[in-house]
């Protein structure tokens, strides 16, 4: 392929979108720098440079003829670790190394994986983990239950209000606070299951566990900036999630 100006522009536009879908969806580093750079000679560029850190990816392309093309994407949304979408990426990538699909067609498959996300599975997920999280951490039935019975409100928060706040730290505060002070007014009140079981439980749901499992092989790899700012952005939403529920506990009891 021996794309003109115009249509390599619009390749590499194309291929940052899919950069940018595989490191919100909770890929690594060095997984979404390949996946780009193999992306780009697969479809003609002779001379292909990616660098990506959390916060953005620039990318600079360079096709037979002398055709030169360059650009940068900001990441400004936080990873939802959505491995069904990664792993059709991954897939689409591979694809597309082994035989390149048509520009249009690959658009069109990136766009389909856009927006993708099954609610019913993720509501689903919620209830199971939670529950069996509390009874991991020494719960009774009840708390397992009392934590699934939680998991929905969790969901449904991150789903419907997570963008009307400046960032995930701020977010996890509230949804920790509000959260954790329903938890423990439910106890108090009916006194069935034991409000800290039941707040190990749901809290599951929002500690950063790929997060900072990335950001320590980001630093194994090679990528020093970006596992220092994943570590560091993961250890200040987990202080976020813990203070929110501290405040919930010592407000309610």
């Amino acid at each position: 392929m021996k794309p003109g100006k115009e249509k390599a522009e619009r390749l590499l536009y194309t291929i940052l979108d899919m950069g940018e879908m595989l490191l919100t969806s909770g890929a690594e580093i060095k997984r979404v720098e390949d996946t780009l750079t193999r992306m780009g000679r697969a479809y003609g560029a002779v001379e292909c440079h990616v660098f990506v850190i959390t916060a953005s990816i620039m990318a600079a392309m360079e096709f037979p003829g002398r055709i030169r093309v360059n650009g940068i994407r900001r990441i400004s949304g936080a990873p939802k670790n959505d491995f069904r979408r990664l792993e059709a990426l991954n897939h689409l990538s591979r694809s597309c190394c082994g035989s390149p699909l048509p520009l249009p067609e690959l658009e069109m498959s990136i766009h389909h994986w856009k927006g993708a996300e099954n609610v019913r599975e993720r509501y689903a997920g919620s209830l199971i983990t939670t529950g069996s999280f509390a009874l991991y951490f020494g719960g009774t039935v009840a708390d397992g239950l009392a934590a699934a019975l939680f998991s929905p409100l969790i969901c449904f928060l991150q789903v419907h209000f997570e963008r009307f706040f400046p960032n995930k730290v701020t977010f996890y505060v509230f949804c920790s606070f509000f959260t954790g002070t329903l938890i423990c007014l439910g106890s108090r009140l009916t006194g069935w299951f034991h409000y800290d079981r039941v707040i190990m439980g749901d809290m599951m749901l929002m500690i950063p566990g790929l997060a900072l499992m990335n950001a320590v092989r980001d630093v194994l790899a090679g990528n020093t900036i970006s596992g220092v700012m994943r570590l560091t952005e993961s250890l200040i939403w987990t202080g976020a999630l813990a203070c929110g529920f501290m405040a919930a506990i010592w407000m309610i009891y």
